[in-house]
């Protein structure tokens, strides 16, 4: 069960508010709050007629610094970052392979505990060679990456280039494909001699220009591509897209297109 508890200044749980089954929508509130619990319960209170949809930062803690209550702001000084857009997400996670990165995941005194998989140590074949990157377990790399992360399991070809890109669990990038500059969700399989990322056109998604402007190009959860195909900037492949979902733009997907998945 997830939820909030609300305690006594004793450190007694008074109330338990469990987390909706079916929650309006995915966004959370990242801040932390401490509150005298007869200070929160009198706002609510009083604030309930007024509001319908009572807000912490809206309308109660406006109120109590109104009304002088107490109210005290602890900066953060630890290493936060928003990822709420796709190029957010793209630029901290390139931010992790960078030596002075503010976030140092080696760090023995502050130790990341997530969860992982039991998988072979990284391999890098004859042919193989890797600069820059944070490379995880099982992968196996007898191609080039080049300023990257890959997640455990990823399959990079001989003659194959991964560069600023992330590459997400067990997807595969098959022999002279090259991925710049994109984001691979899980098992997506890349064929021989794609081109990811490809050209100068910086054309905006024209599904959705507000979300995919940047250059990144975006594959969804177990894409196919298919072998020799030039795909440009801004495209988004929708999860399961089968090799025929590419057959209508022929050897090229232009900038700011999107290509439907199989459950479309």
């Amino acid at each position: 069960r997830f939820g909030i508890l609300i305690t006594d200044e004793a450190g007694r749980v008074v109330r338990f508010v469990e987390k909706p089954k079916e929650p309006p929508s995915t966004l959370a509130n990242m801040g932390v709050y401490v509150f005298n619990v007869a200070a929160l319960l009198g706002q609510l209170e009083a604030l309930s007629e007024k509001h319908k949809e009572l807000d912490f930062g809206k309308h109660i803690i406006p109120a109590m610094v109104a009304e002088e209550r107490g109210v005290y702001a602890y900066p953060f000084e630890g290493y936060w970052v928003d990822v709420g857009t796709v190029d957010a997400y793209w630029q901290t996670s390139m931010e992790l392979v960078e030596p002075n990165c503010e976030l140092n995941l080696h760090d023995p005194a502050w130790v990341i505990h997530t969860r992982s998989q039991e998988r072979p140590p990284l391999r890098v074949g004859p042919q193989g060679s890797v600069q820059e990157s944070m490379i995880c377990n099982g992968a196996i790399v007898r191609g080039q990456v080049i300023h990257s992360v890959l997640s455990p399991g990823v399959y990079v070809s001989p003659t194959a280039i991964v560069r600023d890109s992330v590459i997400m669990n067990d997807t595969r990038i098959e022999e002279g494909a090259i991925v710049d500059r994109c984001i691979l969700d899980k098992d997506v399989v890349v064929g021989a001699g794609t081109r990811l990322g490809w050209g100068d056109d910086n054309t905006p998604n024209i599904a959705a220009p507000g979300h995919f402007d940047t250059g990144i190009t975006v594959i969804g959860k177990g894409a196919h591509l298919p072998p020799n195909l030039k795909i440009g900037r801004n495209v988004v492949i929708e999860a399961g897209a089968p090799e025929e979902a590419f057959a209508a733009f022929g050897d090229n997907v232009p900038s700011g297109q999107s290509v439907k998945g199989r459950q479309a």
